[in-house]
């Protein structure tokens, strides 16, 4: 690692404070939205946010790459890359749901090396850097001590990716039949509650890199694991995300691999 973590921290947390003031002037109201060709909706705060995070990194950071959910991009192999989603869980947003969050992830060869996620409707915020732990408002974030999955509360975002194959539905049964509680908490969610201890495990798929840069440092920093399902790939790389308290992660990759047949 050769970025100065802590400065550009401190930087994420400047971009976070902007990204805050521009989303929730939109929170709550009606708001121009329309549908993208991937059938995801995006709405006038998430173009919003990503363009005022553009302009402050061309001042803050004007040697790194950028990329974003709206105005694209891509992870550089040489540079440092700013990896965004202006709003992530934009449906929720949509709804007044204030569980939503601008995502702000430093990407170096490969490696989330920062991450800040700043939820204002909720009042949350949290960060953490490569070496420096990981906070939620300011105080250490930990994952949970819990060691079987029996005791364990796995979250696995929506129903719709489960039920649209009969494999995936059996295999979320028997996640249900394994934990001991199951909860379909969704988006950059899921897994900070992972982070935070509050959940054990979180399963996603069909993922982007913005979804996945900030949570992942987070995560990591808290003293968890995301990788991809197989338990060591990248998520980054994958798009698939096993998120876990690191105690069970080889528990529930062996559940993944085995009985959803990959």
């Amino acid at each position: 690692m050769t970025v100065d973590v802590e400065r550009w921290l401190d930087v994420a947390q400047q971009l976070a404070d902007v990204a805050d003031e521009v989303s929730l002037a939109h929170f709550g109201g009606r708001i121009a939205t329309r549908t993208k060709d991937d059938g995801s909706l995006v709405t006038a705060a998430d173009t919003a946010v990503e363009a005022a995070l553009r302009e402050r990194l061309a001042v803050l950071a004007p040697d790194h790459a950028v990329l974003g959910e709206e105005e694209g991009g891509a992870i550089a192999s040489d540079i440092p890359t700013w990896v965004l989603d202006p709003i992530d869980a934009t449906n929720n947003f949509l709804r007044g749901v204030p569980v939503y969050a601008t995502l702000l992830g430093l990407v170096e060869s490969g490696e989330s090396v920062v991450g800040v996620a700043s939820a204002p409707a909720l009042g949350q915020r949290w960060d953490a850097a490569a070496g420096l732990g990981a906070r939620r408002n300011g105080v250490a974030a930990n994952v949970s001590d819990i060691t079987e999955l029996s005791q364990a509360q796995v979250l696995h975002g929506g129903l719709d990716w489960w039920h649209a194959e009969q494999s995936r539905w059996d295999l979320l049964g028997r996640l249900v039949d394994r934990a001991w509680r199951t909860r379909g908490f969704g988006d950059f969610w899921m897994h900070l509650l992972v982070a935070g201890g509050m959940a054990d495990v979180a399963v996603e798929q069909d993922l982007k890199p913005w979804d996945i840069a900030a949570v992942q440092c987070i995560v990591t920093e808290a003293g968890g694991r995301m990788t991809a399902w197989d338990g060591t790939s990248s998520a980054l790389a994958t798009g698939q995300a096993l998120t876990s308290n690191g105690v069970l992660h080889g528990q529930m990759a062996a559940v993944l691999t085995a009985d959803a047949g990959k």
